[in-house]
């Protein structure tokens, strides 16, 4: 861990272009938690946030100390939570006041903000904007009163169509994220979401479908006991998923996998340039329960605020798991929801070996395109976008992702066999059966299937 942050990293040799290099912060503080979110978050006393934050600008003083840290300039800031806004501005100022002491960021470096509508005023936005805050985005989830409430998003409509028009006020780009799929949602209510998010006046929308292996469990128990409607299938969802998707469409740009806005206008450079980017591509983050990707480590902060706060205020970085690991296929991994993957990189990175054959075998399949240099996903392979992540998946990556969905079953649990029979080849395919209890056992033990002929 020390050597990696030690050395300032050294360029591919033969590169035809630079990487991108991320920094998160993370806040993991809410005015109300939503029941099914399963990020690091609570509602945090005053007394709490004063002295986590105090131990953030420590972190953020020890890791941008480095030499790997200050060897980098910073594409773009993502301050995530948890919810930001909840902050007073004066704390605001003082963060961003600590990252541009201690990173250096590019001019045009993208700074991105999360909030909540109850903890934003008009004024604030402003603020932000002095402050060079670049992007600001917030979660609406649904527009839909019933499944607001069943999640526990306890913001009116009202408050969320004030939120969008202040923040156009002193923004370009803003942004909202929409789910898919909650229990006792339909199709309609899918495309009507979708709708009402590209007419509320936003600049873009990301829509994601429901993870129901990432939800809380006290949700899952909700909807086991019958208190909460039972969701569609996992295939009933995909196809609500690509309904909402088509529903965007109609009025916006598609700019990767889940992001929609003007056609011109690149979604998330954080996000979707970096995170989901290729292997040259790096983020750091720092606060509780962070995660970090170089190039040959990752690793994870102490997800425990008050651990976090001790550890980090003491001048240590609080780093509880690490792992080494070249991950050279993240761009292929993570092609399916960027929607395009630079066929340069094969030879670049020594990929052509091991993935030429698969390439062939998804274009054979038509689910994806080869024009020129691009590898590009086709219509038909948007719809199972999510087995080709999973075809591309490294051997290694491969054991780690089952010891994840292991620990996740374990922890979380599912809500029923039918859940996952109904989608067994989806659930087969992202590995996820040879964990779940009660799943079939034909799959146990075996490779993730390469993806072949169409369904």
């Amino acid at each position: 861990m020390s050597a990696h942050l030690a050395t300032p990293g050294s360029p591919i040799p033969g590169d035809h272009t630079r990487g991108l290099r991320a920094l998160y912060v993370h806040i993991p503080f809410c005015d109300s938690l939503c029941t099914f979110c399963p990020f690091v978050k609570s509602v945090g006393t005053p007394e709490r946030i004063t002295s986590y934050l105090r131990a953030l600008h420590i972190e953020l003083q020890t890791l941008g100390a480095t030499p790997r840290m200050q060897a980098w300039e910073i594409d773009s800031v993502y301050i995530g939570g948890g919810t930001p806004s909840v902050l007073t501005t004066e704390q605001i100022a003082a963060l961003m006041a600590a990252i541009r002491a201690n990173f250096r960021l590019a001019a045009d470096a993208e700074i991105s903000f999360e909030f909540e509508v109850k903890s934003v005023s008009p004024e604030k936005f402003a603020a932000l904007a002095e402050l060079g805050i670049t992007r600001v985005s917030f979660g609406v989830q649904s527009f839909d009163p019933t499944i607001r409430e069943m999640v526990h998003i306890t913001a009116t409509l009202d408050q969320v169509y004030n939120a969008i028009g202040w923040a156009g006020e002193h923004f370009a780009n803003t942004n909202l994220d929409m789910m898919v799929g909650f229990p006792g949602q339909d199709h309609a209510h899918a495309r009507r979401d979708a709708r009402l998010a590209a007419e509320s006046g936003i600049a873009s929308v990301s829509t994601y479908p429901v993870d129901y292996v990432m939800t809380l469990p006290g949700w899952q128990d909700r909807i086991r006991s019958g208190e909460l409607p039972r969701p569609a299938a996992l295939d009933e969802r995909s196809r609500m998923f690509h309904e909402a998707r088509q529903a965007l469409l109609e009025s916006m740009g598609e700019q990767n996998m889940y992001c929609f806005g003007p056609s011109d206008a690149p979604a998330t450079r954080y996000m979707f340039s970096t995170l989901y980017g290729g292997y040259r591509d790096e983020a750091v983050g720092v606060g509780a329960g962070a995660y970090s990707f170089i190039r040959g480590l990752a690793w994870m902060n102490d997800a425990d605020e008050r651990l976090y706060a001790k550890t980090s205020g003491s001048g240590l970085l609080p780093i509880t798991q690490s792992s080494p690991y070249h991950a050279y296929e993240k761009g292929l991994v993570f092609f399916p929801k960027r929607l395009t993957f630079d066929m340069r990189d094969l030879d670049v990175l020594g990929l052509g070996d091991v993935y030429a054959d698969r390439i062939e075998g998804i274009v054979t399949a038509g689910h994806a395109e080869l024009v020129g240099d691009t590898l590009r996903l086709t219509e038909p392979g948007k719809l199972v976008y999510s087995e080709l992540m999973a075809h591309f998946f490294a051997d290694p990556q491969q054991r780690l992702y089952q010891r994840i969905v292991n620990r996740l079953s374990q922890q979380v649990g599912v809500i029923d066999d039918h859940e996952w029979q109904a989608g067994a080849d989806r659930v087969a395919a992202m590995g996820a059966s040879n964990a779940l209890p009660g799943a079939s056992s034909r799959t146990r033990g075996k490779r993730l299937p390469l993806v072949g002929t169409p369904r």
